[in-house]
């Protein structure tokens, strides 16, 4: 091995151990190790390999919204809780990775760190199930380290279920995606193939959320469908089934969105009741917003917050227009995708998976967050390789 070679192994581990205390711990309350690999990565890149300065800019378009938003809130004198407007900076961090990206895969680098994970969960779900004992030990462990593995017992339409899911369960889907469709095309199925597929797919079924479970389960039809739309004797019978599914699928998600007594959906209502009101009060916000680590009262918590699940209705509230450049950022891998390459079928599944993550994100804090940021950290990998490959193709 030339000594190129090894300081790419090196780096390709060191990512691969930060992807993993990205998933596994996402709150850095069990190992405490996050902040110090994610500067040694960092170091460690930028002493061994060259620098593409220019992705910088990926960085600096969310950090100067913020920073924008934040002075106008100062002005204002509106209260800004410094330890969270400190977690809105620090959760962009992660993306200072983007000016290495075009020497790690990252989507692969994931695979290892994300089963790992989705294993240890899923074995605690079973043993949890054997030994009904040990449930509220395992609870109290976890709610003690920031709830980074959250359980709770819920209903479905009816059904009580035991729910177990890692924080970070919706920085998944890209692994899941990829495997899922090389799975589908491979010409033979081995272990290696199977075995992450068929592992996040258990672990999105014990989550418990309806949008970690319908969401991927679409996902996983959706990329059915790519695979066996240009298969002719396929067609007759996917087709209809596919439209069956897609009908059954709208059906199921409108009867769990009507259930009104159920807690989770009194919370998200509650919230939603709430920014209207907020806005009909403070129209102004949807302009130059409220300013980023402020709170408002919801009728969700019944009291006051900084953040609820509504993603996008949180940056609207917290910036105003200023979230247009954060979502640029965020978006710019599905135009990049589309622009270049929309008619590869890869490419559509890896871009539609990042669709249906930007929906499950919608309702879920962790969009804009280290585990967040992975995923984009994910996807601009992704649209490097396949700009490379374009390049090549074209040189030839």
């Amino acid at each position: 091995m030339n000594r190129a070679d090894l300081k790419q192994k090196i780096g390709n581990w060191l990512y691969m151990l930060l992807i993993f205390l990205f998933v596994a711990d996402p709150t850095n309350t069990i190992l405490h190790a996050k902040n110090p690999l994610f500067a040694l990565f960092f170091c460690y890149n930028l002493a061994f390999f060259r620098t593409d300065w220019k992705k910088l800019v990926y960085f600096f378009i969310p950090v100067l919204a913020i920073t924008f938003s934040w002075v106008i809130a100062m002005m204002r004198g509106i209260v800004v809780d410094a330890d969270e407007l400190k977690g809105v900076y620090t959760a962009f961090l992660p993306m200072l990775l983007l000016m290495w990206n075009d020497r790690y895969d990252v989507v692969r680098l994931s695979i290892l760190p994300v089963v790992f994970t989705a294993t240890i969960v899923i074995i605690l779900f079973w043993i949890i199930f054997f030994v009904p004992q040990l449930e509220h030990p395992i609870y109290v462990y976890m709610m003690k380290h920031g709830g980074t593995i959250m359980m709770t017992n819920r209903y479905f339409i009816g059904v009580k279920l035991f729910c177990m899911y890692p924080k970070s369960t919706v920085a998944f889907l890209p692994v899941f995606g990829w495997t899922l469709y090389n799975l589908l095309k491979t010409k033979k199925v081995t272990l290696s193939k199977l075995f992450p597929v068929a592992m996040l797919m258990h672990m999105f079924l014990i989550s418990g959320t309806r949008s970690s479970i319908l969401l991927p389960v679409l996902l996983a039809a959706v990329i059915l469908f790519i695979y066996c739309r240009n298969r002719r004797y396929l067609n007759y019978i996917f087709y209809p089934a596919f439209a069956l599914f897609i009908f059954l699928f709208v059906v199921l998600l409108g009867m769990l969105l009507l259930e009104s007594n159920e807690y989770s959906n009194m919370v998200k209502y509650g919230h939603l009741t709430s920014y209207v009101e907020l806005f009909s009060e403070n129209p102004h916000y949807m302009l130059i917003g409220q300013g980023p680590a402020t709170d408002f009262y919801s009728k969700g918590f019944s009291g006051f917050t900084l953040k609820t699940e509504w993603t996008y209705l949180e940056m609207v509230r917290n910036y105003g227009l200023l979230c247009i450049p954060i979502l640029y950022v965020l978006l710019c891998p599905i135009f990049s995708l589309m622009r270049r390459e929309r008619r590869n079928d890869s490419v559509l599944a890896m871009c539609l998976t990042y669709i249906i993550y930007l929906v499950i994100a919608g309702t879920n804090p962790l969009l804009l967050s280290s585990t967040g940021m992975l995923v984009l950290l994910s996807m601009y990998s992704y649209v490097d390789r396949v700009e490379r490959s374009l390049t090549q193709k074209e040189e030839e």
